[in-house]
């Protein structure tokens, strides 16, 4: 039956993504983040859903089917993502041997920083801007709602495992709490009482859905999510009411087991899960150690070989005391990650890449003031942006998702943000032209 449902839901989708490329650009987005395949038991398992609206994207973009877009000029963000993507194929070309998934990530990613780095043709409007919002919160949001309803229809009983797409439990709290503050946004902007109130009630739905992992890293990104929105709140006092309720709200609803899965974050030296961490950084720094330039290779830390090698190896973690690890384990935080993945140049990379979005949210707070209250819709999803960017860089520091497609996203639409509100500054600063300007001849007497 769901077989037989994507198979029509396709047969509306394509069609409409034709219509121009900024339709194919999105859909090629929403395919990419919410999976549709993982949703098929059948024969439209297997099929390309992203590939299918890549390629028409792409077509259409070169056949110039869309009169809104623009050209594509390199700036700092594109640069900074090619020189990503080009060292990252450098780094699976000199990796160990024998990786699993090396190449696979690493053209995974590529593709990732193809769909960002067109972002600045096809997006060149505040509603196209809307558009991609909507985009983001319904992928993100949708794994969210569903592991929310069932959180809700089991009376706080359920315990999320997460899923195919997001990973474990403690990826999908992380991830899905990178997609709140679009749905925010959405609540704040959406012109539609009833999308408000939709988008709201995802809201609350995908806070719960959080909560049902019981997933510490989760906890901390919310944590984290709530204290931006308190220091960069205008009315911080009502900001923090607003806090302190759902703070007294999840308490109410979180079973008993998730309390004392929480408290554990205080003795977290003597919690085997978080040693367990500690121990694959260990290993995942000193892969960087002895690579600092190209390090192991995409998810070289994972590699029996490797790990055997660098078993007992203590990294610049040696003085935290720890046992020797007894399996490959992932690296267990996106920077260990990509310090093990691409050496200490990696890391330098995604850091500048990460630290994008907070840039551009200064600037945009610039001209937005002399742009006036009419722009205050791009300063606030500026912030959104911003706060899906703490949840992400908080709760990714325990969990391996330094690839994940939405934060990249996320970057070149802070980009495209600030472009929008430059070109419509520089508009109103553009002289007048002679032709245009009103005569200086007195009327006639």
């Amino acid at each position: 039956m769901r077989d037989l449902l994507l198979l029509g839901m396709m047969a509306l989708l394509i069609p409409l993504s034709m219509r121009n490329a900024f339709a194919a650009y999105l859909l090629w987005g929403w395919s990419g983040l919410i999976a549709v395949h993982t949703f098929a038991y059948g024969y439209m398992r297997g099929f390309q859903y992203v590939l299918v609206f890549a390629l028409l994207a792409l077509a259409l973009l070169l056949a110039r089917r869309d009169p809104e877009m623009k050209p594509l000029r390199p700036d700092g963000v594109n640069v900074l993502m090619v020189c990503f993507g080009v060292h990252a194929i450098a780094c699976a070309s000199l990796a160990y041997a024998g990786i699993n998934r090396n190449w696979e990530i690493t053209i995974d990613l590529q593709k990732t920083l193809l769909y960002s780095m067109l972002m600045p043709m096809m997006v060149t409007s505040r509603f196209r801007v809307h558009a991609m919002v909507l985009m983001l919160a319904l992928s993100a949001g949708f794994h969210g709602l569903v592991e929310g309803l069932k959180f809700i229809a089991s009376g706080g009983g359920h315990l999320s495992q997460g899923n195919e797409k997001l990973g474990d439990r403690n990826h999908f709290a992380v991830l899905v709490a990178m997609g709140l503050p679009f749905l925010l946004y959405l609540v704040w902007y959406s012109k539609h009482k009833l999308i408000r109130l939709a988008a709201l009630g995802a809201l609350l739905v995908n806070l719960l859905s959080v909560i049902a992992t019981q997933s510490r890293g989760g906890l901390l990104s919310l944590i984290a999510l709530a204290l931006y929105f308190v220091m960069t709140s205008r009315r911080k006092l009502q900001g923090l009411l607003g806090i302190a309720a759902l703070g007294l709200v999840v308490l109410a609803v979180a079973p008993d087991s998730w309390t004392q899965r929480m408290d554990t974050i205080q003795t977290a030296d003597q919690d085997s899960s978080f040693m367990g961490r500690v121990i694959a950084w260990k290993r995942a720094s000193a892969i960087a150690l002895e690579h600092p330039v190209f390090g192991g290779g995409i998810r070289s830390v994972q590699n029996p070989a490797v790990f055997e090698k660098y078993r007992y190896a203590q990294g610049f973690l040696g003085f935290v005391d720890t046992p020797p690890g007894h399996y490959a384990a992932a690296a267990h935080s996106i920077y260990f990650e990509v310090i093990s993945d691409m050496g200490f140049v990696g890391l330098f990379l995604f850091l500048a890449l990460a630290s994008v979005p907070f840039v551009m949210a200064a600037r945009i707070r610039k001209l937005c003031r002399e742009l006036g209250p009419g722009a205050q819709w791009a300063q606030d999803l500026a912030r959104m942006i911003n706060a899906g960017m703490v949840a992400y860089l908080v709760g990714g520091a325990s969990i391996s998702a330094a690839y994940f497609e939405m934060a990249y996203i996320m970057i070149s639409l802070s980009a495209v943000l600030y472009l929008l509100l430059k070109r419509e500054l520089d508009g109103q600063r553009a002289p007048i032209p002679s032709a245009a300007q009103p005569s200086r001849r007195l009327a006639p007497q």
